[in-house]
């Protein structure tokens, strides 16, 4: 079996593309359980997103709507 440093020499060989595809791929991989606690400061900026949100000054997106932009503007699909 390969070593994550093995892992990770070979992945940095791909092409941009393919590598965010890589970690995308392996992100979904991680049960939500496992995943790290959020830093203070991404805490504090989901409360300021929230407060603008309840006060109306924030419009949203569907989450399929923003991933299928955040794929298209990094060029991970057509």
């Amino acid at each position: 079996m390969s070593t994550f440093d093995d892992v990770l020499g070979a992945a940095q060989g791909l092409p941009p593309a393919e590598r965010i595809r890589l970690a995308d791929a392996l992100i979904e991989t991680v049960p939500p359980d496992e995943w790290p606690a959020p830093s203070d400061e991404w805490i504090a900026e989901a409360r300021r997103r929230s407060a603008e949100y309840d006060a109306g000054r924030m419009a949203t997106s569907p989450w399929p709507e923003v991933r299928k932009r955040a794929r298209r503007e990094a060029g991970l699909d057509g």
